[in-house]
């Protein structure tokens, strides 16, 4: 990774964001993002820590025509975690380190022009540092037929033990269509889940498990003489729709709404903030908003 003035790190309400600074009027476009890793088991030895990811060698066949586009889908993937990991992108709620380890030679040329004669004192460099990936994301691209048929490892970072590896294929002139496809399968590789849910709102207490968050999940809230079935409905990983059914105390009802998932601020835990509107079936005026704020806790941790 490139610290120093190419990626700058600021804490601002308790996550981590990112200030990228050009060196250059392109240098080094998508140099660096940040992420959260809540680890598998197949990797838990660093699950008290960030995780540095970065992309590899994707090497191809030298088809004719075809030679560069390994370099091209390893910098397509690199676009993508940066969309996928940025506020508003469907992996937002994690944090941690994506760096750009294959421009390294470029980093060491910008920081000797920093400190040379032709850069200004008062806002060059004095050091740059680096920063090795603990995965790496690599593989192979084999063209034919009109098909490109491709095959992604993750490995750690040194060991080269092997994490997880799948394949899939496109047509040879719609490869680099694929890294939002293999970006998010590597992401829910090194982010699975699953969570524990704790919380509520003044009168119920919420309790619950959640393994994936782009998949429909229920929780149970209690309250005094009853309980409350929640079944969240996600639309995207940051939220979706809720309902639920509430009996108990010789009455029922029933009420529906909209939840989101984002970051708790303190850079481990994530919420769950609903808003609902439900009835007690036959008491008039019964009819009432409620809003609770529920905690994601990551078991692996």
């Amino acid at each position: 990774m490139v610290t120093g003035a190419v990626c700058g790190m600021i804490r601002m309400r308790g996550r981590i964001k990112v200030q990228v600074r050009s060196l250059a009027s392109h240098f080094v476009p998508m140099l660096c993002a940040f992420l959260l890793v809540l680890l598998s088991p197949a990797i838990a030895s660093a699950q008290q820590a960030d995780v540095v990811l970065a992309v590899g060698t994707i090497t191809t066949d030298n088809y004719p025509g075809q030679e560069f586009a390994g370099n091209g889908l390893g910098e397509a993937i690199l676009h993508q975690a940066v969309t996928m990991l940025d506020d508003g992108g469907e992996f937002a709620w994690c944090a941690g380190k994506v760096v750009e380890w294959r421009r390294i030679d470029e980093v060491n040329k910008e920081q000797k022009f920093q400190q040379s004669k032709y850069a200004d004192p008062a806002t060059a460099i004095k050091k740059l540092g680096t920063e090795a990936p603990d995965f790496l994301i690599g593989g192979s691209i084999k063209f034919g037929a009109g098909k490109a048929d491709w095959t992604i490892e993750v490995r750690t970072n040194p060991g080269g033990e092997l994490v997880d590896s799948f394949t899939g294929f496109a047509d040879d002139d719609a490869v680099l269509d694929e890294a939002a496809r293999i970006t998010e399968h590597v992401l829910d590789k090194l982010c699975p889940g699953p969570w524990t849910v704790t919380g509520g709102g003044a009168r119920i207490k919420v309790s619950g498990t959640v393994a994936k968050l782009d998949e429909a999940f229920k929780v149970v809230g209690k309250f005094p003489g009853g309980t409350a079935n929640f079944v969240y409905s996600p639309t995207s990983r940051s939220g979706g729709t809720v309902d639920y059914v509430l009996a108990g105390g010789g009455f029922s009802g029933a009420g529906s709404g909209t939840y989101t998932i984002g970051p708790s601020g303190d850079g481990s835990t994530m919420t769950i903030k609903q808003t609902t509107k439900g009835c007690i079936a036959g008491v008039p005026g019964s009819c009432k908003t409620n809003s609770e704020v529920l905690t994601l806790t990551p078991v692996s941790r």
